[in-house]
């Protein structure tokens, strides 16, 4: 790494002919959904660093916002640079102000400099917000930023890509207290831009934050928010099937042991399944969706059905027990369901958690 450079200090007045001595590498990739113009403001930033004395690496890169962070993933690796700047093609920044972040990072006051963060719609501009207390990240919408590679490292493994907050991509990989805000000037729109809205890597990165931030405590309020779907689920179908059954054949069976009428128990099993294979997708693809590729479908899908099945006896045994040893159940037998139910969602739970859909870091 060259000694420390103060590029305030630099004179941009030199003559055409001058060629300065190369002071360092950087590589500059401009995001942009449109051919780049010769006139951009990214041509005459890599003009303005050439200028300087920096050897520039310069690439155009046209995806969909939302494959951004993909990008910058895969760019990652071969990076040789020194510093690698990222621009937004549809904002514009005064060359300045490259310049000033850029000397922050070459006298080590910081590692990533972001700039302010760009104007979208509001949707947009309350997600960043939002995302920003979340992560403890600054301007993670900015409009361009420029990172030390040798302080790069790879993002927390429990997160998914950040999709086009590529200013939240670079923080991640940085320690918070090497980042810089520079928001000394704010980013002008020089275009409508379209394919902006949040969609499902967003979506992504957004889930996997918050589990990252209170782990089980988020993954226990997603599976109980999904065990009240499948109670719905559970009820609406066994209405239903009900109704189906109701003057068939099978209501004129007795079921053995525990009495009632064949249709009502059908009804009731069909319901009781269909309601925890729902569950068990919608956990699959959404509360443990980080580890639903760790084995085959049938295996977790037999796994979870077990878990329940435990779960379920746990929870009837409670019931029927408490009320012999506790006058209070035995007068409050609601009460006694109750504990069974809470120490029944304990136990699915962990069986979800721990063996159904268990990732490497909790193996």
């Amino acid at each position: 790494m060259q000694n420390p450079i103060h590029l305030q200090n630099l004179n941009l007045g030199e003559s055409e002919n001058a060629k300065p001595t190369s002071i360092g590498r950087i590589s500059l990739l401009c995001f942009s959904q449109t051919d780049v113009d010769p006139e951009s403001p990214c041509q005459a930033l890599v003009e303005r660093l050439r200028a300087l004395g920096w050897d520039v690496e310069f690439r155009v890169v046209s995806v969909k916002p939302s494959d951004r962070s993909f990008v910058i993933e895969s760019f990652l690796p071969e990076l040789q640079s020194e510093f690698l700047i990222l621009v937004d093609s549809d904002f514009e920044l005064h060359l300045d102000w490259f310049q000033s972040a850029l000397s922050l990072l070459v006298d080590r006051d910081a590692d990533i400099v972001v700039s302010a963060g760009t104007p979208r719609d509001m949707i947009g501009n309350v997600a960043a917000k939002f995302v920003g207390r979340l992560t403890g990240c600054q301007s993670v919408n900015a409009a361009a930023l420029i990172a030390c590679h040798s302080a790069i490292a790879d993002r927390p493994a429990s997160l998914r890509p950040a999709g086009r907050w590529f200013s939240l991509e670079m923080q991640l990989r940085i320690p918070r207290d090497r980042c810089a805000l520079s928001a000394i000037q704010s980013p002008v729109r020089l275009r409508r831009i379209k394919g902006m809205r949040i969609g499902h890597p967003e979506l992504s990165f957004l889930k996997s934050s918050i589990d990252h931030k209170y782990g089980n405590a988020s993954r226990l309020f997603q599976f109980c928010a999904v065990g009240f779907s499948g109670m719905i689920v559970d009820l609406t179908l066994y209405a239903l099937f009900q109704a189906l059954f109701l003057g068939s054949v099978v209501s004129e069976v007795k079921v053995p042991l525990i009495g009632g009428s064949g249709d009502l128990a059908l009804a009731g099993f069909m319901a009781v399944w269909l309601a925890m294979s729902w569950n068990f997708l919608i956990n699959r693809r959404f509360t443990f969706n980080d580890a639903r590729r760790n084995s085959s479908i049938l295996r977790q899908y037999l796994t979870y059905a077990t878990g329940n099945a435990l779960a379920i006896g746990v929870s009837l045994v409670i019931r029927l027990w408490l009320p012999t040893q506790m006058v209070f159940f035995n007068d409050h037998k609601l009460a006694a369901a109750f504990v069974g139910i809470v120490l029944a969602t304990g136990i699915s739970f962990s069986m979800a958690r721990y063996f159904v859909f268990k990732s490497p870091a909790t193996a």
